[in-house]
């Protein structure tokens, strides 16, 4: 089990998804899982895997309302800080 979710971790997972097309996008904090053009699936996927490797779990509607890595990342710290 993960103790702390990186950015890195979250664009790690975006760039399994998008395989080839990732060198296409700069992956950072900032990026929106739209712009990178996940599907709702995939951006599912990707929060389950985190949730998994975490050991934690999200509220769904604030993880419907995550728009970009760094707001995941804010997700999953303010999860594991509630949950101690």
């Amino acid at each position: 089990m993960k103790l702390v979710i990186t950015v890195e971790d979250v664009c790690g997972l975006i760039a399994k998804k998008l395989g080839s097309k990732a060198d296409s996008f700069t992956l950072n904090a900032d990026t929106a899982f739209d712009e990178v053009g996940l599907s709702s699936l995939q951006i599912a996927d990707i929060v389950y895997t985190i949730e998994d490797d975490a050991g934690i779990e999200f509220d769904p509607s604030q993880a419907a309302s995550v728009k970009t890595v760094g707001d995941l990342v804010k997700l999953a710290e303010a999860t594991r800080a509630s949950a101690e």
